[in-house]
Formats: C-alpha cells, structure tokens, sequence
C-alpha cells in the first residue's frame, strides 16, 4: 500500500464533501475517485492498441 497525499484548494472543499455525503468518509469517497480514473486511464491505453479480436471471449469494454 501507497501513501498519498491530496491537497484540496479551499475553493473545492465544500463541493467535495457535498460530493461526498452518502460515503462512509471523504477519505474513501477520494480512494474511490482515484481508482475509478485509474481505471479509466488503463480502458483508454487499451483502446489506443492494435484492436484485438475478442469475439467469443464474453469481454467488453
């Protein structure tokens, strides 16, 4: 595990813990948001490669 650390301009605070409400804390809320464009960003490597034939694979993206 990684430690990081996230500096929130003053300006974005209120939006993000608005943003935040329904999770658990605002530390899992950022850990969520991370992960989800890492996600992201790997998807968008993938599609910038040779396409690959999957069909028959049951996999999309």
């Amino acid at each position: 595990m990684s430690v990081v650390t996230v500096r929130i301009p003053d300006t974005m605070d209120d939006a993000l813990r608005d943003a935040a409400a329904d999770a658990p804390s605002l530390n899992a809320y950022i850990v969520q948001a991370v992960r989800r464009q890492m996600t992201l960003d790997a998807a968008r490597k993938l599609a910038a490669m040779e396409p690959l034939e999957l069909d028959g694979e049951g996999d999309a993206l």
